[in-house]
């Protein structure tokens, strides 16, 4: 894969990374939280920025990460719609450190969830405002542009699509933060002629199908990309479709749910990535040049050796790798019987979809 500049990947034991945030860096760290975002900025003037506190239940887990690093005060959080899986665990992470100003999308929903959320910033003397794309946010002015890309003025209806999405840029690094951020937002953001490019790119809406179009892909042209995901991946997510789609425009795919809590500490020049538990998503088999493929996006991953067709080498390379496979890939990729494992098993069932 493609290296724009060094990456120092670190598998770690344990539930921390090796090191506290570094000063005159722009540190963003992608909390493993499940099927959920939160993402924490930490400026080179060492304010901080949280985006979304993921669900209830992971809500002591942002709040600890907090405590660890020493944050106290957060200059801006940002709710990016008002989706359980965004601000579920707000409040509880809120009711932890001070607050300067609470960024919202602009579309309240009803739930109890948010409506509790509303009330708890009025009680607490929390400012809050709505913000739009062509806003920006003064986290550190003198060394990051914040610019907020999405939503536009006018909003539509799907709380998804209205999901704030920002770009941060630092000398010559930049960061594309998309929220769930689907095809109509990408839409949005690519005729809006804003700036797009970014190095690391935070994939929208999980990984769906719908986000992550080619086109939006080629604007950003990340070489890294992250996609937050719980390890029971019950919705399908990443779709393989969008994996591959990032990997062969050049980037390198982050997973939360194999790679765990993952910190990017950008320098104006240069960048280090750390990561809990794994390196980035492996997919592609020794020997072969494409990934793995699965042409109708069943989920069935039928041209393993990247022939573009489905064919008896593909059961030779499958059978040959198999012990590869099963320590290196994620089960669910090559588990074609669904047996929860990856075994001869699968190789069989392989066999037997030839022709069909």
């Amino acid at each position: 894969m493609r290296r724009l500049l060094l990456i120092m990947v670190l598998a770690l034991c344990g539930t921390g990374l090796s090191t506290a945030y570094e000063a005159d860096t722009l540190t963003l760290t992608f909390l493993d939280v499940g099927q959920a975002d939160s993402f924490l900025v930490q400026a080179p003037n060492g304010a901080s920025m949280l985006v979304d506190a993921a669900e209830p239940g992971n809500a002591p887990v942002v709040s600890t990460y907090l405590a660890e690093e020493g944050i106290a005060h957060l200059a801006y959080v940002v709710g990016t719609h008002d989706h359980k899986d965004h601000i579920g665990g707000m409040v509880q992470v809120l009711s932890q450190v001070t607050v300067g100003e609470y960024l919202n999308n602009g579309m309240p929903l009803s739930t109890e969830l948010a409506t509790d959320l509303r009330a708890y910033l009025v009680d607490r003397g929390i400012p809050s405002r709505a913000v739009s794309a062509g806003d920006s946010i003064a986290l550190d002015p003198a060394n990051v542009t914040v610019t907020v890309l999405n939503p536009p003025a006018d909003r539509g209806t799907d709380p998804n699509e209205a999901s704030i999405a920002l770009r941060l840029a630092f000398g010559r690094q930049s960061f594309l933060l998309a929220g769930d951020t689907g095809a109509t937002a990408e839409g949005w953001m690519l005729a809006a002629g804003r700036p797009l490019a970014a190095q690391f790119l935070k994939v929208g809406h999980h990984g769906g199908i719908t986000s992550t179009g080619e086109s939006f892909v080629s604007a950003v042209d990340p070489s890294i990309a992250v996609a937050t995901s719980g390890r029971v991946r019950s919705l399908d997510l990443p779709g393989q479709a969008v994996v591959k789609r990032l990997q062969e425009n050049g980037a390198d795919v982050y997973l939360t749910a194999s790679s765990g809590t993952i910190r990017i500490a950008a320098s104006r020049d240069g960048y280090s990535l750390e990561t809990v538990l794994g390196p980035e998503l492996p997919l592609t088999l020794p020997g072969t040049a494409l990934p793995p493929t699965d042409r109708n996006f069943d989920g069935v991953f039928d041209d393993v050796n990247g022939n573009r067709r489905l064919d008896f080498a593909d059961v030779v390379l499958l059978f040959n790798h198999l012990g590869w496979i099963a320590t290196n890939e994620p089960m669910a990729r090559f588990d074609f019987n669904h047996n929860e494992r990856v075994d001869f098993a699968d190789v069989v069932r392989l066999f037997n979809t030839i022709g069909n």
